[in-house]
């Protein structure tokens, strides 16, 4: 689900907090094409968050890593891991590429490890 359907807490796999929210969107589209249920929020809404029930992990951007483990105790996925620059990049096309693949087999290998980050 995307943000704008609101899902209960309960019903959250994945908290998406980023400021982007064309680039929260897409990665929202992407985990909910693999069943996962998304919620997205801006990066200045998080000391308002409260840890959802049933909430695996949270994506967010560097800048943001250490305000989430302070206010959250999920693991974190750090989407600009997943973002290389494009050698053959000249005039056409975009010089930045996001490995979807790979964000998506992190997404699940962090969730299917049940690791939760020590108080």
């Amino acid at each position: 689900m995307l943000a704008n359907q609101a899902p209960s807490p309960s019903q959250t796999d994945v908290l998406i907090c980023l400021d982007n929210q064309q680039v929260a969107s897409r990665i929202g589209t992407v985990l909910s094409q693999q069943g996962l249920t998304v919620l997205t929020i801006p990066t200045t809404g998080l000391q308002e968050w409260f840890e959802p029930n049933g909430c695996q992990l949270v994506v967010t951007h560097t800048a943001m890593i250490g305000q989430v483990r302070s206010r959250l105790n999920l693991p974190v996925v750090n989407i600009e891991a997943f973002i290389f620059d494009r050698p053959e990049h000249t005039t056409e096309g975009a010089a930045r590429q996001f490995d979807g693949d790979a964000f998506v087999k992190r997404v699940f290998l962090v969730m299917n490890g049940g690791q939760r980050r020590a108080s």
